[in-house]
């Protein structure tokens, strides 16, 4: 212990008395291992870290499946649901559920709040204890609906100041009368619907809808008896979904069933990404140790004669390589510290690109796991960088290195190999790195000039939620968005509005059953089925979805008048093949409407720019009056933000309980759809910059230190009539033969590894020619810039000076 102590003083004054070479190190480490720990620290939180409910092992996603659709993750209606629950022994709880949003009033400002509805044994299911009061029991799932209210912890303390006495008060939630029982755990989030819920209600059995087989719209959780597995449960639900496909054939024909465990549901998409940044960031930690390795090797050549001397008084060759280890150790501790303290700077910088739909990003921090992570980094890296150069040090001829006239500079050739095999390393690890940014940036810009379907500049959207309570009458709800459409329409620099629902890239989606009248029938089971959108008159000029054939809808389409239906250019290609759509008739699955299609219109992506357009109709809002609907407001200012505050005027103005929310523009929700792919994008060309900078930089010192080593033998070469440019060629072409060997390893490496990345690219191959061919040009360019900086010095060698050189 004592001799490992003394080692640890005398490395400590080694380092001290070069500073320069010891920040530059400690500042290279940092920059690794901080990269590697801040995004652990993403893939411990959202990945590897057990979901916050107890036992959460035995929490199951079931969805339901369609395989005549090749759908696997399809929601259920009540029925299914409901038989499904009864029918089966795996489970100790099942619940249904889906998101939901409603106005709160509470005072005399309303706000609009996300909630979930669900069964009553979500909490059960959960295995969660109220905070206050009690939460939600299968006591109130009941015909008629259940006044009982659970609040989060978030909303009781935002809109109540947490009030001690806040269970039994009520509330007005969409103008019902609301009891609040009980408050959730602080923390609680349930990250299985696509807003953080403010509160939880259940669902009215007796509701119409509930009893409609073929209306899907309820997701469904379900924790596994103790010692059931995944598997057992997933054999018998299928047994169940068969009972039920054969006694309801006609709803239920082709639906089956899926289960996935809960954690492996909520981030199954996300692995992919955070893997490939892992590995990206783990190729920047190793660029980083061949870069310090090299630093040490050059430094050893310096510390030859001190070796020798230690050697010639008795110290052993493992006496050497484990001083010259604990150097190594003491830079990568120094390295590993500040590497933590850049890691709390770049977790907080992810969080301010990091997409708004990233599950469990909020539980990233500095944790224990994270900490033995970085623990565990720094140790290895103080190995890898301090291994090769610690034995190639301790390797050495006693005579040569003690003769006074050796010079002192020269470098053995076995040193000189192992810095030519980690400057190949550098460069390979760089062009794998490069060529993943460059597929990713490729792939990004399609992604974003894919044209929407629609014009997003200058266009402002805003939602409405109308309370039943209220608005119970379907003429109730027309007129009142017919009057906010007219007097949104006369404020300055308002051009057109509109509303539809659901909202193009918002995330939410709806289909219903439809055929063509006079096409025969299709088989129990396989009706056909498209995306239906609700729209006002003036939507698609608002918009600026363009009108291929036929008419927009006008105000002459309203109840009373021959339905019309207006259907996208999918629609026609898929359902009409060859055929002229206007005038085909058109019999739907929404409120029995049979009506004429008199327009067809450009494609729309409605989910995401990823996804290709899908087969659509649209009805009048007047025909089926919805009450939730976004507002399109397109402006001739370039700022259509600024026209908020006076449409919740006007909106205000009728009906001052009815809230406007999630106001945004067009713009940031298109943003928002690419927003995971730019993130990743982002993040790899990072790293690929970082990479390629510390590859110059190990080019560089490389071939500087070889122009020291050598600038006898150049004083020599230009003594017996060497032209600059045969020392330039020289020196340059050293560092190119390195520079060309790496990137034949490293475009090998790319070949297969980027394959990995084929599920993140969008219409760009894993093997595109032109990022092939292009990136290993630019770093050839940037390698041989780094090479022809100490090449120059070369030439400047004077003769007689360096003939001298010792």
């Amino acid at each position: 212990m004592g001799t490992i102590w003394q080692d640890v003083k005398f490395g400590v004054r080694v380092l001290l008395k070069s500073p320069a070479f010891t920040a530059v190190a400690v500042l290279v480490v940092a920059l690794g291992i901080g990269a590697n720990t801040a995004i652990f620290s993403v893939v411990n939180a959202v990945l590897l870290r057990p979901l916050p409910f107890e036992q959460p092992e035995q929490l199951v996603r079931i969805f339901g499946t369609n395989v005549r659709r090749n759908s696997l993750r399809r929601p259920h209606s009540f029925p299914n649901f409901a038989d499904l629950r009864a029918q089966n022994t795996s489970f100790g709880a099942m619940s249904a559920y889906t998101g939901t949003s409603s106005a709160l009033s509470v005072g005399d400002t309303p706000e609009q709040i996300t909630g979930v509805t669900s069964t009553g044994e979500i909490f059960r299911v959960l295995k969660t204890k109220p905070a206050l009061g009690r939460l939600l029991t299968p006591e109130d799932e009941r015909a008629g609906g259940s006044p009982a209210l659970v609040i989060s912890h978030g909303l009781w303390q935002r809109r109540f100041g947490g009030d001690p006495g806040i269970v039994g008060r009520h509330v007005k939630l969409d103008g019902r009368d609301r009891e609040i029982v009980g408050v959730t755990p602080a923390g609680f989030n349930f990250e299985f619907v696509p807003e953080p819920a403010d509160f939880w209600s259940t669902i009215n059995p007796g509701e119409e809808l509930m009893s409609q087989r073929g209306a899907i719209w309820l997701e469904s959780i379900g924790r596994l008896k103790d010692g059931m597995s995944v598997e057992q449960a997933r054999s018998e639900m299928a047994t169940v979904m068969g009972r039920l496909e054969q006694q309801y054939q006609d709803a239920n024909a082709g639906i089956g069933t899926n289960l996935i465990p809960a954690h492996e549901d909520l981030v199954g998409d996300l692995r992919p990404t955070l893997l490939v940044l892992l590995g990206a960031v783990g190729f920047v930690l190793l660029i980083a140790c061949a870069n310090v390795a090299n630093l040490l090797l050059a430094r050893a050549t310096g510390r030859g004669r001190e070796i020798a001397v230690r050697v010639a008084l008795g110290a052993g060759r493992m006496r050497i390589v484990r001083q010259l280890l604990t150097e190594s150790l003491l830079l990568a501790i120094a390295g590993g510290l500040l590497g933590l303290l850049l890691a709390t700077w770049g977790v907080e910088l992810l969080a301010a690109f990091v997409p708004e739909n990233v599950p469990r990003f909020g539980e990233t921090g500095l944790d224990p796991t994270v900490l033995g992570f970085t623990l565990a980094a720094t140790a290895l890296t103080g190995l890898l960088f301090g291994l090769v150069p610690a034995l190639q040090a301790s390797r050495l001829d006693l005579n040569e290195s003690l003769k006074e006239g050796g010079r002192s500079g020269m470098d053995g050739r076995g040193r000189s190999r192992v810095r030519s095999l980690l400057i190949v390393a550098e460069v390979a690890l760089s062009l794998v790195l490069l060529v993943g940014a460059g597929l990713l940036i490729k792939s990004f810009v399609k992604l974003r000039s894919t044209d929407p379907g629609f014009d997003p500049n200058n266009t402002v959207t805003a939602s409405l939620s109308l309370a039943s309570v209220r608005y119970s009458e379907e003429e109730q709800i027309d007129r009142f968005y017919r009057q906010v459409i007219e007097r949104i329409a006369q404020l300055p620099g308002v051009a057109s509005v509109g509303a539809v629902t659901p909202l193009p890239l918002s995330g939410n989606g709806m289909a219903f059953s439809f055929r063509v009248v006079g096409q025969p029938d299709p088989p129990p089971g396989q009706r056909q089925s498209a995306s239906a959108r609700i729209i006002t008159p003036d939507y698609f000029r608002a918009m600026g979805v363009p009108v291929k054939q036929g008419r927009a809808f006008n105000e002459r389409d309203k109840t009373g008048a021959p339905p019309a239906i207006i259907v996208n250019e999918a629609f026609a290609r898929r359902y009409l093949p060859g055929e002229e759509p206007l005038g085909k008739r058109l019999r739907l699955g929404i409120n029995n409407i049979e009506g004429d299609i008199v327009g067809v219109v450009g494609d729309v992506r409605g989910s995401n720019l990823a996804t290709e357009p899908a087969p659509e109709y649209y009805i009048p809002h007047a025909l089926t009056p919805f009450g939730d609907m976004s507002l399109v407001v397109r402006t001739s200012t370039s700022d259509p933000a600024a026209l908020a505050p006076a449409m919740r005027s006007v909106v205000g103005e009728l009906d001052r309980e009815q809230p406007l929310y999630d106001v945004r523009t067009m713009q940031s929700l298109l943003a928002r759809s690419v927003a995971r792919q730019r993130f990743s994008m982002t993040l790899i060309a990072i790293f690929a910059a970082l990479a390629v900078m510390l590859a110059s930089a190990g080019i560089f010192s490389v071939m500087s230190f070889l122009v020291a080593q050598r600038t006898h033998e150049i004083g020599i070469r230009m003594a017996l009539g060497a032209q600059r440019r045969d020392i330039l060629r020289l020196v340059v072409g050293h560092g190119m033969a390195l520079t060309v060997a790496g990137l034949v390893i490293g475009l090998v490496g790319s070949y297969f590894l980027t394959r990995l990345m084929a599920g993140l690219l969008y219409q760009v191959s894993a093997k595109d020619p032109t990022v092939f061919a292009g990136i290993p040009l630019l770093l050839a360019v940037v390698a041989l810039l780094a090479c022809y900086l100490p090449a120059r010095r070369a030439t400047k060698v004077d003769p007689m000076v360096a003939l001298r050189y010792e």
